[in-house]
């Protein structure tokens, strides 16, 4: 580890604890086969996928599931494209969510009740018989990232090789428990592209893997408490600019497949970055040799 750059590093006013409000794990729901549909397709109203539970397809109305993202779904500064669903027995209100009554199931959204209720044992005895509770036994193991995942955000695998951050601008989409949400604070100006380059960076990866622990083949978390320590400084709208419209041509790069193009833009961020942390010719080839 070269002690001289992190206490260079460290010189920064904010962290990234400091930049977002918000960094959470996906759901948690003690039973995925049941909850997750898999090789999904949009008919009408409704959403036709396969559950592993019952070993069949089904349908399910498409305003009780939302679009679901695994581990290998997120990859860095790409589109995000997912035909999984999760079932969400939840109503989002004021940014809370809020468990579905068993009538209000059985009302509005009959097909979702029919599957719920053909896995109900199933559900009800998971963790010992925890969730065998009247009109609440279709609830989420854990309550974690149930209201924060419909808003903007940055999301990325827990586990990786690099900076593996793309954006979900409109808040679409829900994720396992491999992923990290990452809603930044209100008072922050850097932009979500700005956020994400620094995330992707050279940097930051060099960082982690001089302060991180290390996984098989060179991968490591990207978990809060490794991410959190950080150093953010803060960025011009002169260079929030221009490093927005770098990540834009990279996202429009990626549609298309032009390799080329990709990198030289990742370099001219990269080479940012470094500008907005002061660091030396030396500094910077010390971390480029490491990445």
């Amino acid at each position: 580890m070269d002690f001289k750059i992190i206490n260079k590093l460290n010189q920064q006013p904010r962290r990234i604890s400091d930049v977002f409000d918000k960094i959470y794990q996906g759901i948690a729901t003690s039973k995925d086969d049941v909850y997750f549909l898999y090789d999904c397709k949009i008919i009408e109203e409704n959403v036709e996928g396969f559950s592993k539970y019952l070993n069949e397809r089904v349908i399910i109305e498409k305003n009780f599931v939302k679009p679901l993202l695994k581990g290998d779904d997120v990859h860095r500064y790409e589109e995000i494209i997912t035909n999984k669903y999760v079932i969400f027995p939840y109503d989002l209100k004021n940014d809370k969510a809020i468990l579905y009554t068993e009538d209000k199931i059985e009302e509005s959204f009959p097909n979702a009740y029919v599957y719920l209720k053909k896995c109900e044992t199933a559900l009800r005895d998971r963790e010992k018989g925890r969730f065998n509770i009247d009109n609440e036994w279709y609830q989420y193991g854990r309550k974690q990232g149930i209201a924060y995942a419909a808003k903007e955000k940055l999301v990325a695998p827990e586990i990786s090789l690099g900076g593996n951050f793309t954006i979900d601008k409109n808040g679409e989409f829900y994720s396992t428990t491999t992923i990290y949400g990452y809603i930044k604070s209100e008072n922050v100006d850097e932009t979500y592209f700005t956020l994400m380059a620094i995330m992707n960076s050279r940097l930051l990866w060099w960082y982690l893997i001089n302060t991180g622990t290390v996984l098989a083949n060179g991968y490591f978390r990207f978990k809060p408490n490794y991410l959190n320590p950080f150093p953010i400084p803060f960025i011009s709208k002169e260079n929030i600019q221009k490093i927005d419209s770098l990540v834009q041509d990279i996202l429009f790069s990626k549609q298309k497949n032009d390799i080329k193009n990709i990198k030289k833009n990742c370099d001219k961020i990269d080479e940012i970055v470094f500008n907005l942390y002061n660091l030396s010719n030396e500094e910077r080839n010390i971390i480029l040799l490491d990445n």
